[in-house]
């Protein structure tokens, strides 16, 4: 039976995903690790907010984020230039987790933030990381 589960990935400098306001975090030789949690359907439901620069700190910073849930603080994203919504979570002022995707209505993006919670605590790590590779690169 599927399952909710969190999902490594990796990639070089030159793909690092700035959407949504990923920051720089920690990379090291150029590679960042990121997690993100991924539905029953396959579906991206959140991601990590910042990036960091292993697998296995990726991992924990999942971990510290299920381990925070009753302290996380939930805040609406507007992209205004097209009027679409996310949502960021934060844990004593730091941002932890932003939304997948966007969303038409505030109130849906809320409702996604609220679903990515309740699910946060079942979750299993997925096997391997998936590597995102720069198709421009030469």
């Amino acid at each position: 039976m599927p399952h909710v589960r969190v999902q490594v990935l990796c990639g070089p400098a030159s793909v690092h995903p700035r959407r949504m306001g990923w920051p720089a975090g920690s990379i090291s030789h150029g590679a960042w690790y990121a997690w993100r949690l991924i539905g029953t359907n396959n579906h991206e439901l959140g991601r990590s907010a910042v990036s960091s620069g292993s697998y296995e700190s990726a991992l924990a910073a999942f971990d510290e984020l299920r381990d925070g849930l009753d302290r996380a603080v939930q805040l609406p994203v507007a992209e205004r230039p097209t009027g679409r919504w996310g949502w960021r979570l934060e844990l004593d002022g730091a941002p932890v987790a932003v939304s997948g995707r966007w969303y038409q209505r505030d109130k849906l993006s809320l409702l996604g933030a609220a679903k990515f919670v309740a699910l946060c605590a079942g979750a299993e790590p997925a096997e391997g990381v998936v590597a995102l590779l720069d198709r421009g690169a030469r």
